[in-house]
């Protein structure tokens, strides 16, 4: 019994540090108090299966990895983001192979090119999923400047005529602009509530003996 409270204990705070959260944050969504996750952690108890459930979705895990031991479930995570990637080559592969048995077409190493947004777009979902907001700024960053390309390349071998398709890449500034302001205005806003809640956290007292020590 005491193993497995360890290990619930060790995955809780795994997970919520990966997710950005504090103990209170996760107090707050599970509406328990932040004294009953700190037990949880410490290994003093451990949640019911109900609020076990609820961790589990609140961090994008299933209950047996709460319970599991953390090694098998880090493995796991960079096996399924190579599963996704090389299931959208294998796709693009099978285009380009069915492309050229069909009809032979000059530009159809361009599957292999679009693969490259798709691939990103699957990265910036499992990013998303687990809460590695800068893993998903990278791959934002990625899908805009490829499909930049893509689109560039596409004008370039059909209409090559159109000579001043570059300007195409023009389009992807302010868009990777945005995604850098957006990024830094989630990190900020984060910051702020973490501050917020020390300060209702702490008690008048010793908020007087702060304001009187400054």
């Amino acid at each position: 019994m005491d193993d497995i409270k360890q290990i619930i204990a060790d995955n809780i705070t795994f997970y919520r540090k990966e997710k950005n959260m504090t103990q209170v944050e996760l107090a707050e969504k599970l509406n328990y108090s932040d004294k009953a996750v700190s037990k949880w952690e410490r290994a003093e108890s451990y949640p019911d299966i109900v609020t076990l459930i609820a961790i589990a979705q609140l961090f994008g895990v299933t209950v047996d990895q709460l319970v599991s031991s953390r090694k098998k479930v880090k493995k796991a995570k960079p096996l399924i983001a190579l599963l996704s990637g090389g299931l959208v080559w294998l796709i693009a592969t099978a285009v380009y192979v069915i492309m050229n048995m069909i009809a032979p077409i000059p530009y159809s190493w361009l599957a292999f090119v679009y693969a490259v947004p798709v691939c990103a777009i699957v990265m910036l979902v499992l990013f998303a999923i687990w809460g590695k907001k800068l893993l998903v700024l990278v791959a934002e960053s990625i899908i805009i400047w490829t499909v930049a390309t893509c689109i560039f390349l596409t004008i370039y071998v059909t209409a090559p005529a159109l000579q001043n398709s570059f300007f195409i890449f023009f389009l992807p500034i302010p868009l990777q602009i945005l995604a850098v302001l957006w990024y830094e205005l989630k990190v900020k806003r984060r910051k702020v509530n973490l501050i917020r809640r020390r300060v209702k956290k702490t008690p008048p007292e010793q908020q007087d003996d702060n304001n009187k020590q400054q």
